[in-house]
C-alpha cells in the first residue's frame, strides 16, 4: 500500500495523545528527573534561559499575548499534524550491526500493512524533542510473537497451514536510514543523534516530501518512487545539478536512453544548447513527438505540462566518413590543426621516435605559415608544386572565416622528401633511422588521411564544422557518427569537445559569439557509451584523450559547460572518469562487474540502497547529487519526443 494512500487508523488519536504527552515531556521539567542526570538537567536550564531572553521585555513590561498565541498556534498546528499521520511502528533497541544512520523499527500486526521499503517516515523522538525524517531501506522482516521462528510449531504452521488449528500472531521489522533532522519550517538539516527507542515511527505525508527531500525546480525528470504524484525536479539555474557534470549508467532495456533524452529535453526547455555524440543513432529523430502509444499516454495523465513534443530546432551532423538516417544531415571534415597533437599521436598509436617527429612536424608548419606567404587555397595533395603546401580554407567553426595553419595534405606532403632528399618540414641532415621513421610516420598519416575525416585531396569539397553553429540556445545538435569508422569516430568526438571547450573558455556565458549573434548559452555535452571512447582498457594508450576529458569537466563547468557520460557498462569505464560525474542517474545494474566501480565511487548511499539497484524496474533509477539532500529513487518520465530504437 503506497504511503500516500495509506488512511488514518483508529489507533491515531492514541498516537496523536501520545505525542501531545512527549510534547509536554520536552517543554517542561519532568517530574521524575533522576538527581544523578545531571546532562539532562543542564540542557534544561539552557532552554529556560532561552526562553527567558526570547520573552524578555526591555520595557520591564510583562511579555505580551502575541507571543503565547504564537506558541499556542504552533503547538496546535503539531498536534493537528500528529493527530492525521497513520502510526507505523515504534523505533527498537540497538542491535548488531547498528550504525550511526540507521535505525531498527518493530511494527505490531495491526500497523503492518502501511509497512513497505522506500516509504519515508517521520520519527517522532519525544525525549529529545526531535522529530526526524527517515526512509525504510530494509523490510519488512516478519517474526512470530509467541514462538521461535525456526521451531517446529512454526513449521509445521507453515507447510501445513490447513491441518492446524493455531497460527501464532507476528511482527515486522526493518532499518529506517535517518535523513536528518526536521526543523520549525519543515527543512530537513543534518542530525548527530538517533532517535530513542520507542520513538513513533509514522508515514510522512506525500505533499511535504518535495520540500523537504529538495525535489523542486523546473527541469522535471519524474516522480518519486512508489509516490507518483510527487513530482522530482531540478533548478537549472543552480550550478549544483548542470553544468556539474552527469552520470547515466546502467544495463540494455533499463531506461538509461530515456533518462538521456530527458536531461537533453530539460535542459533546452531551460536554454541551454545540448550536443549529444550519438553512437547508435538514436537521437537523430528527436524533431518527432514520442510516437509509442502507452508512453504518450503516461505524459498525458501524469505529466500535463510535458505533452509528446519534437525539438523545434534540431540539426544533425555526420562526418564525412560516416552515414545516418536523419534526412536532412549535414557533412563535415575536421581540420588536423585544430586537433590536439597529443590525442592524434594517442589514437594513431604512435611511438616515442614518432611522437617527438610529429611535434618537430606540426610545429615547424605552424612556424612556415606564420612567415611564408600562402600560394594557392585549394589545399589538395600535390595540387601546387613547390613549398609552402597550401593551406584550405573553409566555413567557418568559430562564427568568421578563418585560415589554418596547415592541412593534412601539408603535412604528408611535407614529410616527403624533397629534390635535395630531405622531407621539408624536416632538417635536412637526419640520420638514416630518422629517415625511415619519416617514411613510417608519412604512411601512418596516408592511413589517417583514409578515414576521410580530416583534410586532405578527397575532401576538398567537404565544409568544417562550424562550431558556433552548435552554440544556440534551445538548439539541440546531434553528431551522428553510429556508422563511422572508429578512427574518424574518435577524431571527431576530440576536436568537437576540443572546440567547443576552446570557444566556452574565450566567450562568456551571455557574451555575443560574434556580429549580429546572440550570447552564448550554457551548454551540455552529452557522450553516449563513454567506454567506446575511451575504456578501461584503453585508457593507458589514450592518455592524452582521458586528461583532455578530466581539463574540459572541471574548468568547463565554471563556465557553464557540462558533461554527461553515458555507459552500459560502466566496468569499462576508466576510473578517471568516475571522479567526473558528480550527479549520476544510476538505473538496473545486475552485474557485479558494473555494479562495483558505481557503488565504490558513489558518495553518499545507504548500504541497504544498494541491494535495490539490480532490481529495478525500467525506467526506475536511484538519483544522487549535491543538489538532492539526499539519494532518491525516481520513477523517470517518458521522453516527450521520439528515439530510434536499435536494440
Amino acid at each position: 500500500m503506497s504511503p500516500d494512500d495509506a488512511d488514518t487508523g483508529a489507533d491515531a488519536d492514541t498516537d496523536a495523545t501520545r505525542r501531545s504527552g512527549g510534547e509536554e515531556h520536552g517543554t517542561e521539567p519532568a517530574d521524575g528527573t533522576e538527581p544523578d542526570d545531571e546532562r539532562d538537567d543542564e540542557q534544561e536550564d539552557e532552554r529556560e534561559l532561552m526562553e527567558e531572553a526570547d520573552n524578555a521585555n526591555p520595557e520591564g513590561d510583562e511579555p505580551g499575548d502575541e507571543n503565547d498565541s504564537g506558541r499556542a498556534a504552533a503547538d496546535a498546528a503539531r498536534e493537528d499534524l500528529a493527530a492525521s499521520l497513520t502510526t507505523l511502528g515504534f523505533v527498537a533497541f540497538d542491535g548488531q550491526g547498528t550504525d550511526n544512520t540507521s535505525s531498527g523499527v518493530l511494527v505490531s500486526e495491526q500497523l503492518r500493512r502501511h509497512f513497505r521499503r522506500d516509504s519515508y517516515v517521520g520519527v517522532d523522538d519525544a525525549e529529545q524533542g526531535i522529530t526526524f525524517l527517515g526512509r525504510v531501506v530494509e523490510g519488512p522482516f516478519h517474526s512470530p510473537h509467541e514462538i521461535g521462528s525456526d521451531s517446529a510449531i512454526s513449521r509445521t504452521t507453515l507447510l501445513h497451514p490447513d491441518r492446524t488449528m493455531f497460527r501464532p500472531t507476528y511482527y515486522a521489522s526493518g532499518t529506517i536510514e535517518i535523513l536528518g533532522e526536521v526543523g520549525p519550517d519543515e527543512s530537513v538539516r543534518p542530525t548527530s543523534t538517533r532517535p530513542r527507542p520507542y520513538s513513533r515511527t509514522f508515514i510522512y505525508p506525500a505533499e511535504r516530501l518535495r520540500r523537504m527531500l529538495g525535489l523542486e525546480g523546473d527541469m522535471q525528470l519524474g516522480s518519486l518512487l512508489g509516490y507518483a504524484d510527487v513530482r522530482v525536479e531540478a533548478d537549472s539555474g543552480k550550478k549544483a545539478f548542470l553544468p556539474r557534470n552527469v552520470g547515466i549508467f546502467g544495463t540494455v532495456g533499463s531506461g538509461k536512453s530515456n533518462t538521456t533524452q530527458v536531461l537533453m529535453e530539460e535542459a533546452l526547455r531551460a536554454g541551454w544548447a545540448v550536443v549529444v555524440i550519438d553512437v547508435e543513432g538514436e537521437y537523430v529523430r528527436m524533431d518527432q513527438g514520442n510516437d509509442d502509444d502507452i508512453l504518450a499516454a503516461v505524459l498525458r495523465e501524469q505529466f500535463p505540462d510535458r505533452l509528446p513534443r519534437g525539438i523545434p530546432d534540431i540539426r544533425v551532423y555526420v562526418p564525412n566518413a560516416g552515414e545516418t538516417e536523419a534526412p536532412d544531415a549535414m557533412t563535415f571534415k575536421v581540420p588536423i590543426a585544430d586537433v590536439p597533437d597529443e590525442i592524434i599521436a594517442d589514437i594513431m598509436e604512435f611511438t616515442e621516435a614518432q611522437i617527438r617527429m610529429w611535434g618537430t612536424v606540426t610545429s615547424q608548419a605552424r612556424r612556415r605559415a606564420e612567415t611564408e606567404p600562402q600560394r594557392s587555397r585549394m589545399g589538395i595533395l600535390g595540387s601546387a608544386p613547390g613549398w609552402p603546401p597550401p593551406t584550405a580554407a573553409g566555413p567557418s567553426d568559430t562564427g568568421a572565416a578563418r585560415r589554418r595553419p596547415y592541412t593534412l595534405s601539408t603535412l604528408i606532403d611535407g614529410l616527403t622528401e624533397g629534390e635535395s632528399g630531405a622531407p621539408p618540414l624536416l632538417s635536412p641532415k637526419l640520420s638514416q633511422a630518422e629517415k625511415s621513421t619519416a617514411s613510417t610516420l608519412r604512411n601512418k598519416l596516408f592511413a589517417l588521411a583514409r578515414s576521410d575525416v580530416l583534410d586532405w585531396g578527397r575532401t576538398t569539397s567537404v565544409p568544417y564544422l562550424a562550431v558556433d553553429d552548435l552554440l544556440v540556445p534551445r538548439r539541440l545538435s546531434v553528431l551522428d557518427v553510429s556508422e563511422t569508422n572508429d578512427t574518424a569516430r574518435n577524431i571527431a568526438i576530440a576536436f568537437l569537445l576540443q572546440a567547443l571547450f576552446e570557444r566556452v573558455i574565450e566567450i562568456p556565458k551571455g557574451t555575443a559569439l560574434g556580429p549580429g549573434r546572440g550570447g552564448r548559452p550554457p551548454v551540455l555535452v552529452v557522450i553516449e557509451e563513454v567506454h567506446t571512447f575511451v575504456s578501461r582498457a584503453s585508457a593507458g594508450r589514450m592518455r592524452a584523450v582521458l586528461d583532455q576529458l578530466q581539463v574540459i569537466s572541471r574548468r568547463g563547468r565554471k563556465r557553464w559547460m557540462g558533461l554527461a557520460l553515458v555507459s552500459q557498462q560502466p566496468g569499462h569505464v576508466p576510473e578517471e572518469l568516475f571522479e567526473l560525474a558528480n550527479t549520476r542517474f544510476i538505473h538496473q545494474l545486475k552485474s557485479a562487474g558494473n555494479l562495483a566501480p558505481v557503488r565504490a565511487t558513489t558518495g553518499g548511499v545507504h548500504e541497504a540502497l544498494w541491494s535495490t539497484v539490480p532490481a529495478l524496474g525500467p525506467g526506475q533509477c536511484l538519483l544522487t547529487g549535491s543538489i538532492f539532500r539526499n539519494p532518491v529513487f525516481v520513477q523517470m518520465r517518458p521522453a516527450r519526443s521520439r528515439r530510434m530504437h536499435t536494440a
